[in-house]
């Protein structure tokens, strides 16, 4: 709790001296952070610093004590609580000092009973006044979110991106950024609690790294981004307060990001736009490089779409090797391994004389959204992005030369199609469901299921979602939740070995996805039933 911060103001050295001894201040949770002797000193201090509660006499030297208060009020813009101290019991006096709003008319000798009953009341305000300040700071900071949400979707209104322009420091050049964690697989095998502490880590870390433009990161913005990722709008102010360029300013946000996490970050920032109403270009072009990331050369930490992806129509034209693309387009759909790899070479030896950069921009962008074209004809309910998060992770791993890595997702993702075409996981989903049944407290994983049960990783995860509308990370959970909940009713063991036994290791956690699942905790959920 804040202390109170207050000032005492007397011209009679004996009484200010008495007044700071007659009680335990801190006891009471307040401060004396100044005195003064004359009321125009005590006006100087007041306007000068934070005084909460100042104490003072009303017959002072150059001001009294009302015309103090008086002139305070007046200018505004303070809301410094005032006592009266006064050897007078004059009616009018008391009379004034009611109609400029003070707080408490104090008789002198002040008795120290009488002293404490007035710091607690200004205790109780502040503590009122900062509750409800907290309050309006949540209520503005949730509409800040909810507008740039809107903004970044295209979907927002003149009065929206006014809002966020007086409430935000935004302007000159912007871009959206992904923090991203860069090995997605690394998450499957981490529990859900886990990944939400990374995540909360990074969040600090780049809280203490931005300073005052903190307010930048998009941590509440729910289901806008992947659960792996944290949004943040750059603008070019933050560089150039920094004594820094754009690159440099973003790569120092990354390593400060990464600070005592066990997991790689990288930054995919979007293209650059100098309107506030214009950030939904730079939000997709964003999203874009997800696809990019995990094709490009192990070792990539920032992703520029302005300078990776941004071409001309004539560059493109030059720098797209359409028929070598297609050819191992139709190498895959055909699931002939020896004629992908010769398609790949082929495409890397059209390559030579195009600059590396600009081949994985366009001529792997164009395979890439033929490929996940293709699992939509075979089952129009495929995840689009978990084509990618899935696979790609599985296939590119440090160690490869690029063209090795490029050739291996190759021919993995055309087992995968294969695989789709078959339909064959709707009878080893029976399996695997009973296998959960059974090991739900354990630290299951699709990696680990998809090898005990030769399902592909991403096509299991597919099976989940079109199954029970719901990932297999939920279906997991769901399975747990449901057996702590039986467990609740049929013993009296404490909600913490509970948790402890379904798999959970924080009890908080585990306390939010029964709230989630069940609406209510897991101790009401007991005492109802």
């Amino acid at each position: 709790m804040a202390r109170v911060q207050v000032l005492l103001a007397d011209d009679e050295p004996f009484i200010l001296k008495g007044l700071q001894m007659l009680i335990d201040w801190e006891l009471y949770g307040c401060e004396i952070v100044a005195t003064a002797s004359t009321g125009l000193e005590a006006y100087n201090i007041i306007k000068s610093q934070k005084i909460d509660l100042a104490i003072v006499d009303i017959r002072m030297p150059e001001l009294t004590g009302l015309e103090l208060i008086t002139r305070v009020r007046e200018e505004g813009g303070i809301d410094t609580d005032f006592v009266i101290l006064s050897g007078f019991s004059d009616f009018e006096y008391a009379q004034t000092a009611l109609r400029l709003k003070v707080v408490d008319y104090l008789l002198k000798p002040v008795s120290q009973k009488q002293l404490v009953s007035v710091l607690r009341k200004a205790g109780v305000k502040k503590d009122a006044d900062n509750v409800l300040q907290e309050h309006a700071d949540k209520l503005k900071r949730a509409c800040l979110v909810q507008y740039l949400v809107a903004i970044l979707s295209g979907n927002s209104n003149q009065h929206q991106v006014d809002y966020v322009c007086e409430n935000m420091a935004v302007g000159g050049e912007m871009n959206f950024v992904h923090i991203t964690l860069d090995n997605v697989t690394s998450l499957e095998e981490m529990t859900d609690e886990e990944v939400s502490e990374v995540k909360k880590k990074i969040i600090e870390n780049c809280s203490e790294y931005l300073g005052k433009y903190s307010d930048h990161l998009l941590p509440e913005a729910e289901g806008f981004e992947e659960d792996y990722e944290i949004g943040f709008l750059y603008c070019d102010a933050m560089a150039k307060s920094a004594g820094k360029d754009f690159r440099e300013y973003l790569e120092e946000l990354r390593k400060a990001a990464m600070r005592n996490i066990p997991v790689e970050v990288v930054l995919l920032v979007g293209k650059t736009v100098t309107e506030t109403a214009k950030l939904a270009a730079s939000y997709s072009s964003a999203c874009e490089l997800r696809y990019l990331k995990s094709l490009r050369p192990y070792g990539e930490s920032v992703y520029l779409y302005d300078d990776d992806m941004d071409v001309t129509h004539s560059q493109a034209k030059e720098m797209i090797h359409k028929d070598a693309a297609d050819d191992l387009v139709n190498a895959v759909i055909k699931h002939d391994h020896d004629e992908i790899s010769e398609c790949v070479d082929r495409l890397f030896e059209n390559m030579e004389n195009t600059h590396f950069n600009r081949f994985l921009n366009l001529n792997v962008n164009y395979f890439l959204f033929r490929m996940i074209h293709l699992a939509v004809e075979i089952d129009e309910t495929v995840e689009q992005d978990n084509i990618l998060l899935y696979i790609s992770d599985d296939v590119f791993v440090p160690g490869k030369n690029f063209k090795e890595r490029f050739k291996t997702f190759a021919l993995e993702y055309s087992d995968y199609l294969t695989q789709l075409k078959k339909n064959t996981g709707h009878r080893g989903l029976k399996d695997v469901e009973r296998y959960i049944q059974d090991h739900y407290a354990e630290n299951l994983t699709l990696r680990d299921l998809g090898k005990m049960y030769y399902i592909n990783s991403s096509y299991l995860g597919q099976l989940f979602h079109k199954k029970y509308g719901i990932s297999f990370k939920d279906y997991l959970n769901n399975c747990r939740i449901n057996a702590a909940a039986e467990m609740l009713l049929k013993s009296d063991r404490k909600v913490a070995d509970i948790a402890a036994e379904v798999g959970y290791k924080d009890i908080d956690y585990f306390v939010s996805k029964f709230i989630e699942i069940n609406g209510c905790t897991p101790t009401k959920y007991r005492r109802n039933i």
